[in-house]
This record gives C-alpha cells, structure tokens and sequence, in this order.
C-alpha cells in the first residue's frame, strides 16, 4: 500500500506543478488556453488513473480486512481449544499435587506434634 501512496504523492505533485507552470509562464492568453487544451486530455487520463488506482486500493482493504477477520477468528478458536486441552490435561495434576499438599499439611502437623511432645518431655 506504500507504492500506492508514493504513486498517488507524485501523481498529484505532477499534476500540480504542470499546472503552476501553466498559469506562470509568461504566454499569451491564447497560447495558454491551447495549453490548457491539450493538457486536459492528458488531466482526463491521469484522473481515470488515479480513480483506477483508489477503487484498486479500496478492493484491497476490503480483501485484507476480511482475511484479517477470519485469521482472528481462526486464531482466537485455536488459543480457545489450546487452553481446554491444557486445562484438560492438568486436571490429573492439580489432584496429584493437592494430595502432596495434604500430605504435607499432615507431616507438618504431625512434626509439630512430635516437637511438643519433645519440649514437654525434655523440661
């Protein structure tokens, strides 16, 4: 879309400066309006061109938007069934390592029992 833009740069710089040196060339009326003449033919494909180019560029929004909305959507399903089947597959996990936290929570205690009853014998 770059290229387009350049193109479109100097496609309307040229127009612009063709016509400046029209108007500021010193000629005479009838000279100008023989210029003129010619020079709006050449206008008249330019604008047909540049008409051209726009409904090109505008088809090729319209093209890339659409992609871009099914890539979206085609993204956002697969991260969607990604993160099930990660959610899926960690669930035996989750359950292991509750029951090590258990484990854990019972040695301690256990411990601390053990440690009490230490204290209270050693006094």
């Amino acid at each position: 879309m770059n290229t387009k833009s350049v193109l479109l740069g100097v496609l309307i710089g040229g127009i612009t400066s063709a016509a400046t040196a029209l108007i500021l060339a010193p000629k005479s009326g009838r000279e100008i309006r023989q210029d003129i003449a010619s020079k709006s033919g050449e206008a008249s494909v330019i604008l047909k061109e540049l008409a051209y180019n726009a409904t090109d560029l505008f088809q090729s929004v319209q093209v890339l938007s659409k992609e871009g909305t099914t890539l979206l959507k085609d993204l956002s399903t697969d991260i969607k069934e990604s993160v099930a089947n990660w959610n899926e597959e960690m669930e035996p996990e989750k359950a292991r390592l509750k029951e090590e936290i258990k484990d854990m929570q019972k040695t301690i205690s256990d411990l601390e029992k053990t440690l009490k009853k230490d204290k209270k014998e050693t006094k």
